[in-house]
């Protein structure tokens, strides 16, 4: 074989060697292309998911708020009945615990041993105590509604502080356990809302303290509490709100084992 064939040959094996790096390069980039395009869908679809569970989060924080507000407006109206004036209250305001400011002046000096006007300064000082109490509740809710958790959280463990016994304690102490919770702060909800439970056993908060003790359950994976704990709300209040959604997520953690 001439010089000049040999040459020739070399060339060839040199284009075909080229063509056929070329041609993995394309390959690869093929493949890094429609693996990247897979990356991009799967992030598109982990946003769209995201995006999902906080406009749910969203909803269910709203109805809470909208629930409380209501419970509130109720309050409020209770408080200006006649029947409540009638019980002796000078302002018309229960105070925490039952009690009622400015009673003790429809009973009359001699049943306190207080002169009537030292019984209505007395109900002055309960009625302001108590309206100091709703704005510290009040902005502490504010700053839950507007999604400002960390500044909620501690606005309530404040108010918690001040009014472990008030009127609004139950409420705050609730809603202390929801900005927890919906941070995924399970372990703290947790800790708060058996709070509610055991603290305040005749609050109506105390139904949806046990059914979020059950969802922070199934969230830390301890099933059977959870279970435990809807099933109370089932038991102990059975015709709640509280009660159906707690029935549909037992049935839910039933289609998961």
């Amino acid at each position: 074989m001439s010089a000049s064939s040999a040459t020739a040959i070399e060339k060839r094996l040199s284009r075909l060697e080229r063509l056929l790096e070329n041609q993995t390069l394309v390959d690869l980039m093929t493949r890094m292309d429609s693996l990247q395009n897979q990356v991009q869908d799967l992030l598109g679809k982990m946003e769209e998911q995201t995006h999902n569970m906080e406009q749910l989060k969203k909803r269910q924080r709203d109805l809470y708020l909208d629930i409380d507000r209501r419970l509130q407006t109720m309050e409020k109206a209770q408080t200006s009945m006649p029947g409540t004036a009638a019980s002796g209250s000078v302002f018309g305001t229960p105070m925490p615990g039952g009690s009622v400011p400015g009673a003790s002046v429809s009973a009359g000096a001699g049943a306190t041993g207080m002169a009537p006007s030292t019984a209505v300064a007395g109900s002055a000082d309960s009625q302001a105590d108590l309206q100091q109490e709703r704005a510290a509740y009040e902005r502490a809710f504010n700053l839950l509604k507007d999604g400002r958790y960390d500044l909620a959280v501690a606005a309530f463990k404040s108010f918690m502080q001040s009014y472990p016994a008030g009127k609004f304690a139950d409420n705050a102490q609730y809603w202390l356990g929801e900005a927890n919770y919906v941070q995924r702060h399970f372990k703290v909800a947790l800790n708060e809302f058996d709070k509610v439970v055991k603290n305040f056993p005749n609050s109506p908060k105390r139904a949806d303290a046990l059914l979020k003790l059950g969802y922070s359950y199934q969230e830390l994976g301890d099933i059977n509490k959870a279970r435990l704990s809807l099933n109370e709300v089932v038991m102990s209040y059975p015709n709640s709100t509280a009660a159906s959604l707690a029935q549909k997520r037992l049935q839910d953690l039933k289609r998961l084992q």
